[in-house]
């Protein structure tokens, strides 16, 4: 029987009693939306998928977006995170989520959840590395000053991957895929303030290695705000690190959350992660979500 454990903290929580590989029931599935609604992360520990069943479980919330890279041979919506090499060759990427950011959030239609499951977990005397970093967006958008709640109200915001671009190239990373990115995905825009879809809830949509532009604001004044929002939402009180282990499913919200990875760990510790990203079609469908909800308060 699923049950679910909130962390007490600023976000997550656990869910056990829910064999992953296998195809959910409707309310067990409109259980998991709405944890994942309320926490913003959900972790499933000692799970066991193949490929195959890793995808076949995220393509219940929603289409999977292909990876460009370092796909599983068995499926190529599924990314390999590893800092494996084979032949002197990365068998995956090394330096996924080095900065701040919320995923695909220059597509018409931005990523809704990513689904990671933990194969390898590098540990250093004892202790788990590589743990993920995690910022409730839907906090920060709380604590605002009223006064500019009601100014940014009803205001969009250019996402661009330009920017990320070389935000994570500043921030480091050597990937050859970032100089080819912009040419496939030109900016998009998305409500600056975004309701969710499930809880109804507001949060900040304006991650500091996208957000370029305020549409609806002069050039020098957006810059003084998104630099104020990336300071405001950054904040410590608005964070949380999850720890993996292996087996581990771990799935994010990337609606109200913001996230990164730590990089806390040598080439000879390994850490093996699997990845799925997946698009907001169903989540922003209103006869999806009402049929999940349905299905997981009559549970």
């Amino acid at each position: 029987m699923l049950s679910i454990e909130p962390t007490g903290k600023i976000l997550g929580a656990k869910i056990r009693g829910v064999d992953l590989s296998k195809p959910l029931s409707g309310p067990d599935l409109g259980q998991i939306l709405l944890a994942l609604s309320q926490n913003g992360i959900i972790g499933f520990p000692g799970q066991s998928l193949s490929p195959k069943e890793h995808i076949a479980f995220a393509t219940q919330l929603g289409e999977i977006h292909e990876s460009a890279e370092y796909h599983d041979p068995e499926d190529s919506g599924l990314s390999i995170l590893s800092n494996i090499k084979e032949n002197g060759e990365n068998v995956g990427y090394v330096d996924a989520g080095m900065i701040w950011h919320k995923d695909m959030t220059y597509v018409p239609v931005p990523g809704f959840t990513t689904v990671l499951h933990a194969l390898k977990v590098p540990r250093r005397d004892g202790k788990a590395l590589g743990g993920t970093q995690f910022i409730n967006a839907r906090a920060a958008y709380d604590d605002l000053p009223d006064e500019l709640k009601r100014k940014l109200e009803g205001k969009t915001c250019i996402h661009s991957v330009k920017k990320y671009n070389a935000v994570v190239r500043g921030a480091g990373s050597k990937r050859d895929t970032y100089d080819k990115l912009p040419r496939k995905n030109p900016p998009m825009s998305h409500p600056l303030f975004l309701t969710h879809p499930v809880s109804g809830q507001i949060a900040l949509y304006c991650d500091p290695s996208h957000a370029e532009r305020i549409n609806e604001l002069p050039a020098e004044e957006s810059d003084e705000i998104l630099a104020f929002l990336e300071e405001h939402q950054l904040q410590p009180k608005y964070q949380f690190v999850y720890e993996w282990d292996e087996g581990d499913v771990l799935m994010w919200d990337n609606l109200s959350t913001l996230h990164r990875s730590t990089i806390d760990y040598g080439p000879d510790e390994i850490r093996l992660i699997k990845r799925c990203q997946v698009m907001s079609d169903k989540v922003f469908d209103p006869a999806f979500v009402k049929s999940a909800m349905d299905q997981a308060t009559a549970a």
